[in-house]
């Protein structure tokens, strides 16, 4: 049993690392947590189903121990920033006051088209129009307008 909880945290850890090797336009709207989740419980989930010689006891103990593994997480990145950053990672600017950052970029391997694609699906014409583009943790791009000249920051 206790074999079967430390090989259900491995492979969730090293599936955590994986995705996030990956990157994050993989993952779409899900937390990579949340994401990893799905895929193991999903898999855990149908192995005692399919195969008759697995106990079935030995199916619900793994997904006991992600299910509950992915609530510990959770809790544990809404109260500290630095856990959520080292789970979920930081958003990367890709589009600063109109320049690329090309190191963000490649680190993200995101072209500029792709940027310049969520420019206008946001009702921009282009990276003119725009101060910031954001990958946020989720996957998705922000697209931030430039502000008005005289316009007064109220945060």
């Amino acid at each position: 049993m206790t074999n079967i909880v430390i090989r259900s945290v491995l492979v969730y850890l090293l599936l955590l690392a994986a995705m996030r090797f990956m990157g994050k336009r993989q993952i779409g709207e899900m937390q990579m947590t949340e994401f990893i989740t799905m895929i193991m419980l999903s898999e855990l989930a149908i192995l005692p189903v399919t195969d008759t010689d697995i106990p079935l006891l030995q199916g619900i103990v793994p997904l006991a121990v992600i299910s509950s593994a992915e609530v510990v997480f959770s809790f544990f990145e809404s109260r500290s920033v630095r856990f959520l950053r080292f789970m979920s990672g930081n958003p990367i600017i890709l589009l600063d006051s109109g320049g690329y950052i090309e190191k963000n970029l490649r680190m993200t391997r995101i072209s500029r088209e792709d940027v310049e694609a969520q420019i206008r699906t946001s009702g921009y014409a282009g990276p003119d129009e725009v101060e910031k583009v954001i990958l946020e943790r989720t996957g998705k791009m922000s697209v931030l307008p430039k502000r008005e000249s005289g316009e007064v920051n109220d945060a």
